[in-house]
Protein backbone atom coordinates (compact mmCIF):
# COMPACT_ATOMS: atom_id res chain seq x y z
CA UNK A 1 0.00 0.00 0.00
CA UNK A 2 2.79 2.45 0.90
CA UNK A 3 4.61 1.72 -2.38
CA UNK A 4 1.46 2.50 -4.37
CA UNK A 5 1.03 5.76 -2.44
CA UNK A 6 4.59 6.84 -3.19
CA UNK A 7 4.21 5.99 -6.88
CA UNK A 8 1.06 8.08 -7.02
CA UNK A 9 2.90 11.01 -5.47
CA UNK A 10 5.72 11.02 -8.01
CA UNK A 11 3.72 10.59 -11.22
CA UNK A 12 4.77 13.24 -13.74
CA UNK A 13 2.53 15.21 -16.08
CA UNK A 14 2.66 14.13 -19.69
CA UNK A 15 4.38 17.24 -21.05
CA UNK A 16 6.94 19.93 -20.27
CA UNK A 17 9.35 17.79 -18.24
CA UNK A 18 12.05 19.72 -16.40
CA UNK A 19 15.11 20.32 -18.51
CA UNK A 20 18.39 22.26 -18.56
CA UNK A 21 17.85 25.99 -18.56
CA UNK A 22 14.36 25.93 -17.03
CA UNK A 23 15.52 27.36 -13.69
CA UNK A 24 17.31 30.18 -15.52
CA UNK A 25 14.25 30.84 -17.67
CA UNK A 26 11.87 30.93 -14.71
CA UNK A 27 14.06 33.48 -12.92
CA UNK A 28 14.53 35.51 -16.10
CA UNK A 29 10.77 35.57 -16.75
CA UNK A 30 10.05 36.60 -13.17
CA UNK A 31 12.49 39.48 -13.59
CA UNK A 32 10.99 40.45 -16.93
CA UNK A 33 7.55 40.61 -15.33
CA UNK A 34 8.38 42.38 -12.07
CA UNK A 35 11.90 43.88 -11.97
CA UNK A 36 11.99 47.68 -12.24
CA UNK A 37 14.98 49.95 -12.83
CA UNK A 38 14.19 53.57 -12.01
CA UNK A 39 16.97 56.11 -11.78
CA UNK A 40 19.59 54.54 -9.56
CA UNK A 41 17.11 52.19 -7.88
CA UNK A 42 16.27 48.59 -8.72
CA UNK A 43 13.39 46.72 -7.12
CA UNK A 44 10.56 44.25 -7.62
CA UNK A 45 7.19 45.89 -8.12
CA UNK A 46 4.01 45.00 -6.27
CA UNK A 47 2.12 43.51 -9.21
CA UNK A 48 1.94 43.55 -12.99
CA UNK A 49 -0.48 46.48 -12.79
CA UNK A 50 1.18 48.18 -9.83
CA UNK A 51 4.64 49.66 -10.39
CA UNK A 52 5.23 50.60 -6.75
CA UNK A 53 8.13 48.95 -4.96
CA UNK A 54 7.16 45.73 -3.21
CA UNK A 55 7.40 47.00 0.35
CA UNK A 56 9.08 45.90 3.57
CA UNK A 57 8.72 42.15 4.21
CA UNK A 58 7.11 41.36 0.86
CA UNK A 59 10.08 42.99 -0.85
CA UNK A 60 12.38 40.80 1.23
CA UNK A 61 10.56 37.67 0.06
CA UNK A 62 11.13 38.57 -3.58
CA UNK A 63 14.81 39.27 -2.93
CA UNK A 64 15.15 35.87 -1.28
CA UNK A 65 14.03 34.36 -4.58
CA UNK A 66 16.81 36.18 -6.43
CA UNK A 67 19.25 34.91 -3.80
CA UNK A 68 18.09 31.35 -4.52
CA UNK A 69 19.06 31.87 -8.16
CA UNK A 70 22.53 33.08 -7.15
CA UNK A 71 22.95 30.20 -4.73
CA UNK A 72 22.37 27.78 -7.61
CA UNK A 73 24.58 29.49 -10.19
CA UNK A 74 27.22 31.68 -8.57
CA UNK A 75 26.56 34.03 -11.48
CA UNK A 76 28.39 37.40 -11.05
CA UNK A 77 25.56 39.35 -12.68
CA UNK A 78 23.07 37.90 -10.20
CA UNK A 79 25.42 38.81 -7.36
CA UNK A 80 25.42 42.39 -8.63
CA UNK A 81 21.62 42.31 -8.87
CA UNK A 82 21.33 41.16 -5.24
CA UNK A 83 23.63 43.95 -4.12
CA UNK A 84 21.51 46.50 -5.99
CA UNK A 85 18.20 45.09 -4.76
CA UNK A 86 19.25 45.16 -1.11
CA UNK A 87 20.78 48.62 -1.42
CA UNK A 88 17.50 49.94 -2.84
CA UNK A 89 15.50 48.03 -0.20
CA UNK A 90 17.54 49.59 2.62
CA UNK A 91 17.10 53.02 1.09
CA UNK A 92 13.31 52.53 1.12
CA UNK A 93 13.26 50.75 4.49
CA UNK A 94 16.01 52.29 6.64
CA UNK A 95 16.45 50.70 10.07
CA UNK A 96 15.95 54.14 11.62
CA UNK A 97 14.06 57.13 10.26
CA UNK A 98 16.18 60.30 10.12
CA UNK A 99 14.02 62.02 12.73
CA UNK A 100 13.46 58.94 14.89
CA UNK A 101 15.02 59.40 18.34
CA UNK A 102 14.65 55.68 19.03
CA UNK A 103 17.82 53.88 17.91
CA UNK A 104 16.14 50.46 17.75
CA UNK A 105 16.05 49.21 14.13
CA UNK A 106 12.61 49.11 12.50
CA UNK A 107 10.99 49.94 15.85
CA UNK A 108 7.96 51.26 13.97
CA UNK A 109 7.16 47.64 13.00
CA UNK A 110 5.83 45.44 15.80
CA UNK A 111 5.91 42.16 13.87
CA UNK A 112 8.97 40.10 14.73
CA UNK A 113 8.54 37.78 11.75
CA UNK A 114 8.77 40.88 9.52
CA UNK A 115 12.16 41.59 11.07
CA UNK A 116 12.96 37.93 10.47
CA UNK A 117 12.41 38.29 6.71
CA UNK A 118 14.20 41.67 6.63
CA UNK A 119 17.28 40.29 8.32
CA UNK A 120 17.21 36.95 6.50
CA UNK A 121 17.48 38.68 3.13
CA UNK A 122 20.21 40.95 4.49
CA UNK A 123 22.39 38.25 6.05
CA UNK A 124 22.10 36.02 2.97
CA UNK A 125 22.97 39.08 0.92
CA UNK A 126 26.04 39.69 3.04
CA UNK A 127 27.19 36.10 2.62
CA UNK A 128 26.74 36.34 -1.14
CA UNK A 129 28.16 39.80 -1.83
CA UNK A 130 30.46 40.53 1.11
CA UNK A 131 28.84 43.98 1.43
CA UNK A 132 29.29 45.08 5.05
CA UNK A 133 26.33 47.47 4.65
CA UNK A 134 24.09 44.40 4.92
CA UNK A 135 25.76 42.72 7.90
CA UNK A 136 25.26 45.56 10.38
CA UNK A 137 21.47 45.88 9.89
CA UNK A 138 21.09 42.09 9.86
CA UNK A 139 22.78 41.85 13.26
CA UNK A 140 21.10 44.86 14.84
CA UNK A 141 17.70 43.81 13.47
CA UNK A 142 18.03 40.32 14.89
CA UNK A 143 19.36 41.64 18.20
CA UNK A 144 16.40 43.98 18.57
CA UNK A 145 13.78 41.38 17.58
CA UNK A 146 15.25 38.91 20.05
CA UNK A 147 15.60 41.50 22.80
CA UNK A 148 12.03 42.74 22.54
CA UNK A 149 10.44 39.47 21.41
CA UNK A 150 11.90 36.72 23.60
CA UNK A 151 9.61 36.32 26.59
CA UNK A 152 9.72 33.85 29.49
CA UNK A 153 6.64 35.07 31.38
CA UNK A 154 4.38 33.03 29.11
CA UNK A 155 5.01 29.58 27.60
CA UNK A 156 8.52 29.34 29.08
CA UNK A 157 10.11 31.39 26.31
CA UNK A 158 9.65 31.98 22.61
CA UNK A 159 9.47 35.10 20.46
CA UNK A 160 6.22 36.98 20.07
CA UNK A 161 4.80 37.10 16.55
CA UNK A 162 3.55 40.65 17.13
CA UNK A 163 4.89 42.19 20.32
CA UNK A 164 2.11 42.67 22.92
CA UNK A 165 2.31 46.47 23.08
CA UNK A 166 1.74 46.65 19.32
CA UNK A 167 -1.02 44.02 19.40
CA UNK A 168 -2.81 46.10 22.04
CA UNK A 169 -2.89 49.07 19.63
CA UNK A 170 -4.67 47.10 16.89
CA UNK A 171 -8.32 47.93 16.21
CA UNK A 172 -9.70 45.80 17.72
CA UNK A 173 -6.83 44.78 20.03
CA UNK A 174 -5.34 41.39 19.22
CA UNK A 175 -4.39 38.56 21.55
CA UNK A 176 -0.61 38.17 21.24
CA UNK A 177 0.85 34.78 20.50
CA UNK A 178 4.17 33.17 19.66
CA UNK A 179 4.37 31.64 16.21
CA UNK A 180 6.64 29.38 14.21
CA UNK A 181 6.97 32.15 11.65
CA UNK A 182 8.75 34.58 13.98
CA UNK A 183 10.80 32.00 15.88
CA UNK A 184 12.01 29.93 12.93
CA UNK A 185 12.80 32.84 10.61
CA UNK A 186 14.84 34.56 13.32
CA UNK A 187 16.44 31.26 14.29
CA UNK A 188 17.67 30.89 10.72
CA UNK A 189 19.05 34.42 10.86
CA UNK A 190 20.96 33.63 14.05
CA UNK A 191 22.51 30.59 12.36
CA UNK A 192 23.61 32.60 9.32
CA UNK A 193 25.04 35.40 11.48
CA UNK A 194 27.02 32.75 13.35
CA UNK A 195 28.34 31.35 10.07
CA UNK A 196 29.33 34.86 9.00
CA UNK A 197 30.93 36.05 12.24
CA UNK A 198 31.62 32.91 14.31
CA UNK A 199 30.17 34.82 17.26
CA UNK A 200 28.95 31.96 19.45
CA UNK A 201 26.34 34.11 21.15
CA UNK A 202 24.28 33.88 17.97
CA UNK A 203 24.63 30.11 17.86
CA UNK A 204 23.53 29.94 21.50
CA UNK A 205 20.43 32.00 20.68
CA UNK A 206 19.71 29.83 17.63
CA UNK A 207 19.85 26.71 19.80
CA UNK A 208 17.77 28.39 22.51
CA UNK A 209 15.01 29.35 20.08
CA UNK A 210 15.06 25.91 18.48
CA UNK A 211 14.73 24.12 21.81
CA UNK A 212 11.65 26.19 22.60
CA UNK A 213 10.11 25.59 19.16
CA UNK A 214 10.80 21.86 19.44
CA UNK A 215 9.06 21.66 22.81
CA UNK A 216 6.10 23.92 22.09
CA UNK A 217 5.30 23.94 18.37
CA UNK A 218 6.39 20.59 16.90
CA UNK A 219 4.35 17.40 16.91
CA UNK A 220 7.25 14.97 17.05
CA UNK A 221 5.07 11.95 16.30
CA UNK A 222 4.02 13.34 12.93
CA UNK A 223 6.51 16.11 12.06
CA UNK A 224 3.79 18.76 11.89
CA UNK A 225 4.82 22.33 12.63
CA UNK A 226 1.96 24.04 14.47
CA UNK A 227 1.29 27.70 13.74
CA UNK A 228 1.71 29.01 17.29
CA UNK A 229 0.79 29.10 20.94
CA UNK A 230 -1.23 31.66 22.93
CA UNK A 231 -0.45 33.15 26.32
CA UNK A 232 -2.77 30.65 28.08
CA UNK A 233 -0.96 27.68 26.51
CA UNK A 234 -3.56 26.94 23.84
CA UNK A 235 -1.91 25.83 20.61
CA UNK A 236 -2.94 26.94 17.16
CA UNK A 237 -2.55 23.66 15.28
CA UNK A 238 -3.13 25.10 11.81
CA UNK A 239 -0.48 24.27 9.24
CA UNK A 240 1.24 26.22 6.47
CA UNK A 241 3.78 25.07 3.92
CA UNK A 242 6.03 28.06 4.63
CA UNK A 243 6.08 27.21 8.36
CA UNK A 244 6.99 23.62 7.57
CA UNK A 245 9.77 24.68 5.20
CA UNK A 246 11.29 27.35 7.43
CA UNK A 247 11.59 24.80 10.22
CA UNK A 248 13.27 22.25 7.92
CA UNK A 249 15.83 24.83 6.80
CA UNK A 250 16.43 25.92 10.39
CA UNK A 251 16.99 22.33 11.54
CA UNK A 252 19.33 21.67 8.61
CA UNK A 253 21.40 24.76 9.42
CA UNK A 254 21.88 23.61 12.99
CA UNK A 255 22.69 20.10 11.75
CA UNK A 256 25.49 21.47 9.57
CA UNK A 257 26.79 23.79 12.30
CA UNK A 258 26.74 21.29 15.18
CA UNK A 259 26.57 17.82 13.64
CA UNK A 260 23.83 16.87 16.13
CA UNK A 261 21.73 14.01 14.74
CA UNK A 262 18.48 15.19 16.37
CA UNK A 263 18.28 18.05 13.89
CA UNK A 264 18.46 15.58 11.00
CA UNK A 265 15.63 13.51 12.44
CA UNK A 266 13.46 16.58 13.01
CA UNK A 267 14.04 17.93 9.50
CA UNK A 268 13.37 14.54 7.90
CA UNK A 269 10.09 14.06 9.72
CA UNK A 270 8.97 17.62 8.93
CA UNK A 271 9.79 17.12 5.26
CA UNK A 272 7.82 13.87 5.17
CA UNK A 273 4.82 15.55 6.80
CA UNK A 274 4.92 18.35 4.26
CA UNK A 275 5.13 15.99 1.32
CA UNK A 276 2.36 13.69 2.55
CA UNK A 277 -0.04 16.10 4.27
CA UNK A 278 0.36 19.56 2.76
CA UNK A 279 0.14 18.67 -0.93
CA UNK A 280 -2.55 17.64 -3.39
CA UNK A 281 -1.47 14.34 -4.95
CA UNK A 282 2.09 15.29 -4.03
CA UNK A 283 1.94 18.79 -5.52
CA UNK A 284 2.03 22.04 -3.53
CA UNK A 285 -0.93 24.24 -4.38
CA UNK A 286 -2.52 27.29 -2.77
CA UNK A 287 -4.83 29.66 -4.64
CA UNK A 288 -6.05 31.66 -1.61
CA UNK A 289 -5.97 35.36 -2.39
CA UNK A 290 -4.69 36.40 1.06
CA UNK A 291 -1.52 34.29 0.77
CA UNK A 292 1.67 35.94 -0.45
CA UNK A 293 4.32 33.25 -0.91
CA UNK A 294 3.53 29.64 -0.10
CA UNK A 295 6.20 27.05 -0.85
CA UNK A 296 9.33 29.20 -1.23
CA UNK A 297 10.63 28.38 2.24
CA UNK A 298 9.83 24.70 1.68
CA UNK A 299 11.91 24.84 -1.50
CA UNK A 300 14.85 26.14 0.52
CA UNK A 301 14.36 23.74 3.39
CA UNK A 302 13.90 20.65 1.25
CA UNK A 303 16.52 21.73 -1.28
CA UNK A 304 19.23 22.31 1.30
CA UNK A 305 18.37 19.24 3.37
CA UNK A 306 18.26 16.87 0.39
CA UNK A 307 21.44 18.33 -1.14
CA UNK A 308 23.51 18.46 2.04
CA UNK A 309 22.58 14.95 3.18
CA UNK A 310 22.65 13.14 -0.15
CA UNK A 311 18.96 12.22 -0.23
CA UNK A 312 18.35 12.65 -3.96
CA UNK A 313 17.38 9.01 -4.51
CA UNK A 314 14.56 9.43 -2.02
CA UNK A 315 13.17 12.82 -3.02
CA UNK A 316 14.32 13.73 -6.52
CA UNK A 317 11.37 12.29 -8.47
CA UNK A 318 8.91 14.08 -6.20
CA UNK A 319 10.78 17.37 -6.51
CA UNK A 320 10.81 17.02 -10.30
CA UNK A 321 7.08 16.29 -10.28
CA UNK A 322 6.43 19.64 -8.59
CA UNK A 323 8.80 21.35 -11.02
CA UNK A 324 6.98 19.82 -13.99
CA UNK A 325 3.62 21.09 -12.76
CA UNK A 326 5.15 24.55 -12.32
CA UNK A 327 6.27 24.46 -15.95
CA UNK A 328 3.01 22.98 -17.22
CA UNK A 329 0.90 25.70 -15.59
CA UNK A 330 2.91 28.81 -16.44
CA UNK A 331 1.29 31.77 -18.09
CA UNK A 332 2.09 31.21 -21.75
CA UNK A 333 2.68 34.92 -22.36
CA UNK A 334 4.90 35.74 -19.35
CA UNK A 335 6.31 32.39 -18.22
CA UNK A 336 5.41 32.94 -14.55
CA UNK A 337 3.59 30.48 -12.25
CA UNK A 338 1.46 31.30 -9.23
CA UNK A 339 1.22 29.46 -5.90
CA UNK A 340 -1.32 26.90 -7.13
CA UNK A 341 1.10 24.77 -9.13
CA UNK A 342 -1.52 22.21 -10.18
CA UNK A 343 -3.77 24.85 -11.76
CA UNK A 344 -3.20 27.09 -14.79
CA UNK A 345 -1.87 30.50 -13.77
CA UNK A 346 -4.63 33.08 -14.35
CA UNK A 347 -4.13 36.17 -16.49
CA UNK A 348 -4.83 38.50 -13.58
CA UNK A 349 -2.58 41.56 -13.56
CA UNK A 350 -3.51 42.37 -9.97
CA UNK A 351 -1.86 39.26 -8.49
CA UNK A 352 1.09 40.39 -6.37
CA UNK A 353 4.63 39.45 -7.32
CA UNK A 354 5.07 37.40 -4.12
CA UNK A 355 2.60 34.85 -5.49
CA UNK A 356 5.05 33.94 -8.25
CA UNK A 357 8.33 33.69 -6.33
CA UNK A 358 7.71 30.22 -4.84
CA UNK A 359 7.84 28.70 -8.32
CA UNK A 360 11.13 30.50 -8.97
CA UNK A 361 12.56 29.16 -5.71
CA UNK A 362 11.48 25.56 -6.33
CA UNK A 363 13.23 25.36 -9.68
CA UNK A 364 16.48 26.68 -8.21
CA UNK A 365 16.66 23.66 -5.91
CA UNK A 366 15.52 20.99 -8.40
CA UNK A 367 18.30 20.04 -10.83
CA UNK A 368 17.35 18.90 -14.36
CA UNK A 369 19.18 15.59 -13.77
CA UNK A 370 19.61 13.69 -10.54
CA UNK A 371 22.91 14.75 -8.91
CA UNK A 372 25.74 12.31 -8.41
CA UNK A 373 27.76 11.51 -5.32
CA UNK A 374 29.92 14.64 -5.09
CA UNK A 375 27.52 17.22 -3.65
CA UNK A 376 26.68 17.54 0.02
CA UNK A 377 28.69 17.20 3.21
CA UNK A 378 31.80 15.02 3.08
CA UNK A 379 35.10 14.20 4.69
CA UNK A 380 37.81 14.34 1.98
CA UNK A 381 40.45 11.66 2.58
CA UNK A 382 43.79 11.41 0.80
CA UNK A 383 44.28 8.07 -0.92
CA UNK A 384 47.98 7.85 -0.08
CA UNK A 385 48.00 8.91 3.55
CA UNK A 386 44.46 8.01 4.62
CA UNK A 387 44.31 11.45 6.29
CA UNK A 388 41.55 14.04 5.94
CA UNK A 389 41.56 17.63 4.73
CA UNK A 390 41.34 19.65 7.93
CA UNK A 391 40.95 23.32 8.85
CA UNK A 392 43.12 22.75 11.95
CA UNK A 393 40.75 24.74 14.14
CA UNK A 394 41.69 27.94 12.31
CA UNK A 395 39.05 30.51 11.43
CA UNK A 396 40.94 33.46 9.98
CA UNK A 397 41.41 34.32 6.33
CA UNK A 398 44.75 33.01 5.10
CA UNK A 399 44.98 30.13 7.58
CA UNK A 400 46.66 27.07 6.06
CA UNK A 401 44.63 24.00 5.17
CA UNK A 402 46.25 20.78 6.37
CA UNK A 403 45.74 17.05 6.50
CA UNK A 404 45.05 15.24 9.78
CA UNK A 405 44.11 11.80 10.98
CA UNK A 406 40.41 11.15 10.35
CA UNK A 407 38.34 12.06 13.41
CA UNK A 408 34.98 13.19 11.92
CA UNK A 409 35.20 16.58 13.62
CA UNK A 410 33.69 19.67 12.02
CA UNK A 411 37.25 20.70 11.08
CA UNK A 412 37.12 17.80 8.61
CA UNK A 413 33.58 18.26 7.35
CA UNK A 414 33.18 20.13 4.06
CA UNK A 415 30.05 21.22 2.20
CA UNK A 416 30.35 20.80 -1.57
CA UNK A 417 27.96 22.86 -3.69
CA UNK A 418 28.02 23.34 -7.44
CA UNK A 419 28.14 26.40 -9.69
CA UNK A 420 26.45 26.83 -13.06
CA UNK A 421 29.79 26.15 -14.79
CA UNK A 422 29.90 22.69 -13.09
CA UNK A 423 32.72 23.69 -10.77
CA UNK A 424 32.42 23.16 -7.02
CA UNK A 425 32.64 25.29 -3.88
CA UNK A 426 34.25 23.55 -0.89
CA UNK A 427 33.21 25.10 2.44
CA UNK A 428 34.52 24.05 5.85
CA UNK A 429 31.83 23.49 8.49
CA UNK A 430 33.97 24.59 11.44
CA UNK A 431 35.21 27.90 10.03
CA UNK A 432 32.57 28.46 7.31
CA UNK A 433 35.46 29.52 5.08
CA UNK A 434 36.16 28.26 1.58
CA UNK A 435 39.08 26.16 0.37
CA UNK A 436 41.04 28.77 -1.57
CA UNK A 437 44.02 28.99 -3.90
CA UNK A 438 45.70 32.24 -2.81
CA UNK A 439 47.14 34.88 -5.08
CA UNK A 440 47.95 34.70 -8.74
CA UNK A 441 50.86 32.28 -8.75
CA UNK A 442 50.30 29.07 -10.67
CA UNK A 443 53.54 27.53 -9.49
CA UNK A 444 53.76 24.07 -7.98
CA UNK A 445 53.91 24.01 -4.20
CA UNK A 446 51.63 26.98 -3.46
CA UNK A 447 49.93 26.30 -0.12
CA UNK A 448 46.13 26.19 0.13
CA UNK A 449 44.31 28.45 2.59
CA UNK A 450 40.91 29.23 4.09
CA UNK A 451 39.16 32.39 2.91
CA UNK A 452 35.74 33.98 3.17
CA UNK A 453 33.57 32.41 0.49
CA UNK A 454 33.19 34.60 -2.61
CA UNK A 455 32.85 32.02 -5.42
CA UNK A 456 35.65 33.61 -7.42
CA UNK A 457 37.65 31.31 -9.70
CA UNK A 458 40.33 30.69 -7.09
CA UNK A 459 37.62 29.11 -4.90
CA UNK A 460 36.10 27.02 -7.69
CA UNK A 461 37.22 23.42 -8.05
CA UNK A 462 36.72 20.79 -10.73
CA UNK A 463 36.10 17.41 -9.11
CA UNK A 464 36.56 14.49 -11.50
CA UNK A 465 36.01 10.86 -10.61
CA UNK A 466 38.86 8.53 -11.58
CA UNK A 467 38.64 4.90 -12.67
CA UNK A 468 39.47 3.66 -9.17
CA UNK A 469 36.61 5.68 -7.61
CA UNK A 470 38.87 8.40 -6.18
CA UNK A 471 38.64 12.03 -7.21
CA UNK A 472 41.01 14.53 -8.81
CA UNK A 473 40.38 18.02 -7.40
CA UNK A 474 41.63 20.84 -9.66
CA UNK A 475 41.54 24.58 -9.04
CA UNK A 476 39.77 26.52 -11.78
CA UNK A 477 42.09 29.54 -11.56
CA UNK A 478 45.45 27.78 -11.48
CA UNK A 479 44.64 24.55 -13.29
CA UNK A 480 46.70 22.69 -10.65
CA UNK A 481 45.44 19.84 -8.47
CA UNK A 482 45.08 19.49 -4.73
CA UNK A 483 48.09 17.57 -3.39
CA UNK A 484 48.94 16.10 0.02
CA UNK A 485 52.26 17.97 0.09
CA UNK A 486 54.26 14.73 0.14
CA UNK A 487 53.85 14.50 3.90
CA UNK A 488 52.08 11.96 6.07
CA UNK A 489 52.13 13.78 9.40
CA UNK A 490 49.31 15.60 11.16
CA UNK A 491 49.49 19.24 10.17
CA UNK A 492 51.11 18.79 6.75
CA UNK A 493 49.93 21.74 4.64
CA UNK A 494 48.12 20.94 1.41
CA UNK A 495 49.55 22.41 -1.80
CA UNK A 496 48.78 22.59 -5.50
CA UNK A 497 50.85 20.69 -8.04
CA UNK A 498 50.64 19.60 -11.64
CA UNK A 499 48.67 16.40 -12.15
CA UNK A 500 50.76 13.26 -11.94
CA UNK A 501 48.02 10.78 -11.08
CA UNK A 502 49.86 9.63 -7.96
CA UNK A 503 47.91 8.60 -4.85
CA UNK A 504 48.85 11.82 -3.05
CA UNK A 505 46.67 13.70 -5.56
CA UNK A 506 43.68 11.39 -5.30
CA UNK A 507 40.90 11.97 -2.80
CA UNK A 508 38.12 9.77 -1.45
CA UNK A 509 34.76 11.28 -0.48
CA UNK A 510 33.33 9.89 2.73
Amino acid sequence: MRLLTILKLIQLPAALALGPGDADTMFKDFNSAFLVRSGGDIFYKEALNNGNQSATWSGSLNILGAQDAYERTGDPETKTLINELLTTWLKANPPNENDDPNPDPWDRNGWNDDLGWFTLALIRGYQMTGNEAFLGPAKSGFDYAFRRGWDTQYNGGGIWEENPKYAAREDPPKEPNKEALSNDSLGKVACLIYQSTLDRSYLQKAEQIYAWVSKNLINHSTGQVNTGIYMNGTRNTATAVYNQGTFIDYANLLLAITGTRTYYDDAKKALEFGRASLTTNGIFSKDANHINTWADEFARGAGHFVRDNGLWDEYYSWMVSNADFILKNRRSDLGITWNAWDKPTPSDASLISNKFVSAVAWLQYTPPVIPGKVGGIHTLVNQRTGMAIDSAGERENGAKVVQWGVNDSLNQRWLLTQNADSSWNIINLASWKALDFPGESKADGVEMVLWTANRDENQRWEIEEQEDGSYKISNLASGKVLDDGSGAENGTVLVQNGWSGEEGQRWVLQ
